[in-house]
């Protein structure tokens, strides 16, 4: 099995709370426990602390669920062709398996209100009410338990195997990285360089090393006045062009075959100047700071401070708004851990954070510079290292 240690840790969990098994929808929790992600949300995955796991899928996803899932039981129904009723399939199916167990206690993704897209992002099918009405009906004999802090704890700290997909969803966001360092440049718009971000990781990433489904979201903001609130979560981009000095500031979210990616970068076109390179080194100096510190048994709000003092120290620390960073893996965006103040976590290994310091001030412009890091036995590991350059 490719992601034993995945399955163990998981079965372990669900013994401590009692629970027999797991019914998960969210594709970002049917890929944790099965090694597909469904490409929409109508994918079920049963997964019990004892026996075969049984994922129900689409038909219509058969090639690609079967080129990725690892050893359980795999059920196919019809989906999105004449005759089919998906509803009808799926209550079957679950039907049968619960016919076939007497589990007491099962997990359900109760409170999940953040969740990662499927492929298909511009549809996204979230388990709500309808889901709940449909695991009452089937699983009738069993109390169903919100397994939502469950799977958030258990998704905190990666596996080696996921460190592994962790690691190429970075080395193919420096595709993007790259194509922003060369393409910023006077008369340039921020949906311009936006697009041709998304467009080079799609094209030069999608096969490489192994990647199968890779997509990008590219937000790039241009000039003081875009770039001074670029501490907000995204970016918009506009068609405003660069002019020579002016600012330009990538977010950038890359996610290959389900594990994602957070890189930003800033550039000026033209020549940067002295407040504008000043800044700059020292949100790069507050990286970096902030990167030594992390290592297994590092608070994280000691983390934060390493970066918070470089830039206090420096006197900018009141346009230095936001936590210096977040979870992430199984989405853009995880709840744990988060690198601030007064964070109460403590680093492990296995903990994949964000560190993305910044500072956002007009005329200059705002400055970010952030990578994805592993916490790793002997301290911390940056995922597909890439050059911080102003020009």
């Amino acid at each position: 099995m490719p992601n034993e240690e995945r399955l163990t840790r998981m079965r372990h969990a669900m013994q401590r709370e009692r629970l027999d098994a797991l019914v998960l929808r969210l594709p970002e929790n049917v890929l944790l426990l099965s090694g597909f992600w469904p490409m929409i949300g109508a994918t079920f995955l049963v997964f019990p602390a004892e026996g075969e796991p049984h994922c129900i899928i689409p038909a219509c996803y058969e090639s690609e669920a079967s080129a990725s899932l690892w050893k359980m039981k795999a059920s196919f129904y019809a989906y999105g062709v004449l005759g089919a009723n998906p509803d009808t399939a799926v209550l079957d199916m679950l039907s049968a398996i619960a016919r076939s167990h007497r589990w007491k206690r099962l997990g359900f993704e109760g409170s999940f209100e953040v969740a990662a897209p499927p492929w298909n992002t511009a549809e996204v099918i979230v388990p709500a009410a309808q889901t709940r009405k449909l695991l009452e009906t089937v699983f009738h004999a069993a109390d169903l338990v919100d397994a939502t802090a469950l799977l958030q704890s258990e998704r905190r700290t990666k596996t080696p195997y996921e460190a592994d997909k962790l690691r190429l969803a970075s080395t193919i966001s420096s595709i993007g990285l790259k194509s922003f360092e060369d393409l910023v440049a006077p008369g340039v718009s921020g949906v311009e360089l936006a697009a041709a971000v998304e467009r080079d990781i799609m094209v030069h990433g999608t096969q490489k090393h192994g990647a199968f489904r890779v997509r990008a979201f590219a937000q790039v903001a241009v000039g003081p006045d875009e770039t001074a609130v670029g501490y907000r979560p995204n970016e918009v981009s506009t068609a405003r062009r660069l002019v020579s000095g002016d600012v330009a500031l990538l977010e950038l979210g890359v996610v290959v075959d389900g594990y994602w990616a957070d890189r930003s970068r800033a550039r000026v076109a033209g020549k940067p100047t002295d407040e504008q390179l000043r800044i700059f080194n020292i949100v790069k100096d507050a990286q970096k700071s902030a990167v030594e510190a992390i290592r297994p048994g590092a608070s994280a709000s000691y983390v934060d401070e390493a970066a918070r003092s470089v830039i206090r120290d420096a006197g900018y620390v009141e346009w230095f708004p936001h936590i210096t960073g977040h979870g992430l893996g199984f989405r853009y965006h995880e709840s744990s851990p988060l690198l601030s103040p007064n964070s109460p976590e403590v680093l492990e290994e296995g903990v994949l954070t964000s560190v993305e310091p910044g500072i956002y001030r007009k005329p200059s412009g705002g400055f970010r510079l952030e990578d994805d890091v592993l916490v790793t036995r002997d301290g911390a590991e940056v995922l597909g290292p890439y050059p911080m350059a102003l020009t």
